[in-house]
């Protein structure tokens, strides 16, 4: 794999940081480039260093088993470190993940002197606890408050939704301003080099990090809000730590791994009476979008979040659940259709002797109901499922294979290569 060394264009009111990157065999919808893009007023940030399509590109290059040639200019602290990081993934995931060897031609920190502390914003309860965790009033240090925060299109929102993402935008950048934090809009379409190839559910971490890294200009800390306790990764293995993370710093950008420290459940109660979190919420695998609602009520994810929110009698002040929960019984109706994750299921148990024991017998036959479902549908023959995808089951948003390309920008990058 050659990353060739990144360039920079503007147009209409935005500016593009891409790189080219060659496989030495060809893949079947494998990107030819890699970039980001994000509002002109954010242009003195970007820089020509290749760090961010390094880590963008690297689980793509493990995976196949293609070696690393970089013809930009790489941070001496991420080269350093880029072994260890290795070995770390192909220890944990040794079928899915080998090391591999990278060359480099120029190591070198950037000019800039970044200020910023920033951290990847979506909404959900993670993201959301890593703001809270950092505002003035709970992080008396000002080198470690946030300043900004990225919400990305082309990750849990694809480029074809971007009304939605917009809806969200407009929302999340009025409230985050109130505290002094600057929302940036950045679209990109890095998840073409793991779509349909990798589980993102375990891999989401390098390119997430990336974002921050395109962004090296602009900060000088960069939070991955964490999306598993300690508890968890005790026992299960995951491509984004506290161990991880740090290893893709380099000499001018700290990535530090946020909140591992606290269950899910701990979050949401920490969060439960903060009038933002109230306002934006948004934690949905299944979102439609209404005016104002933007979580189902239904999937498991709206599911385990309502369940706290509920527990600590805060429900009713979280206006984007279309069908808030308000009688314990009614837990049946939402969680038995879905399988509880065994991970959050443990951690709502205890929560819930404490808080709310009552709900206890009402979540038991919930879990044991959607435990049910999810091995019958699990095991649905297929022509069934065939049979269901006309009516709208079985089918994601991005199935297609360039769900995560916008083909205007593939075709301007041509235009200047």
């Amino acid at each position: 794999m050659i990353i060739h060394q990144p360039e920079i264009i503007q147009k209409d009111g935005k500016v593009i940081l891409w790189s080219k990157i060659e496989l030495s065999k060809k893949r079947d919808h494998f990107p030819n480039y890699i970039w980001y893009r994000i509002p002109e007023n954010y242009a003195a940030h970007l820089n020509t260093q290749s760090d961010a399509f390094l880590v963008s590109s690297l689980l793509a290059a493990m995976h196949f088993g293609e070696d690393i040639q970089v013809r930009g200019t790489i941070s001496p602290r991420l080269a350093y470190h880029l072994e260890e990081y290795q070995y770390l993934l192909n220890f944990r995931m040794p079928k899915v993940l080998q090391k591999i060897s990278v060359q480099y031609e120029n190591l070198a920190p950037i000019k800039e002197k970044p200020t910023g502390v920033g951290t990847t914003f979506s909404g959900g309860i993670d993201s959301l606890y890593t703001i809270w965790k950092h505002l003035p009033q709970n992080q008396i240090s000002t080198d470690f408050q946030v300043t900004h925060g990225i919400f990305i299109r082309g990750f849990d929102i694809l480029h074809t939704e971007n009304n939605h993402y917009m809806q969200l935008f407009n929302q999340f950048k009025k409230q985050t301003a109130t505290t002094g934090i600057e929302l940036i809009e950045l679209d990109t379409n890095m998840l073409s080099i793991a779509h349909q190839r990798m589980n993102l559910s375990y891999l989401y971490g390098p390119f997430i990090i990336s974002t921050g890294l395109a962004l090296s200009g602009l900060l000088q800390r960069f939070y991955v809000p964490s999306s598993w306790d300690y508890y968890t990764l005790h026992h299960t293995t995951h491509g984004s730590d506290p161990l991880l993370d740090g290893f893709l710093s380099t000499d001018s950008i700290e990535i530090i791994h946020h909140g591992s420290t606290s269950r899910r459940v701990e979050k949401v109660e920490e969060l439960a009476n903060w009038e933002i979190a109230q306002k934006l919420l948004w934690v949905c695998l299944d979102a439609k979008f209404k005016e104002h609602s933007w979580n189902c009520s239904r999937c498991e994810k709206c599911v385990r979040t309502m369940i706290p929110l509920y527990t600590l009698g805060v429900m009713e002040k979280y206006i984007q659940f279309e069908k808030p929960i308000q009688k314990n019984w009614e837990v049946i109706w939402y969680a038995r259709k879905f399988n509880l994750r065994s991970n959050y299921l443990t951690e709502l148990f205890p929560y819930l002797r404490n808080h709310k024991p009552e709900l206890i017998p009402w979540l038991y036959l919930a879990s044991i109901l959607g435990h049910l479902r999810h091995w019958a549908v699990k095991n649905l023959p297929k022509f069934i499922k065939h049979w269901l995808r006309s009516y709208g089951y079985f089918v994601t948003s991005d199935e297609a294979p360039d769900a995560y390309e916008i083909h205007q920008i593939t075709e301007l990058i041509q235009k200047k290569e």
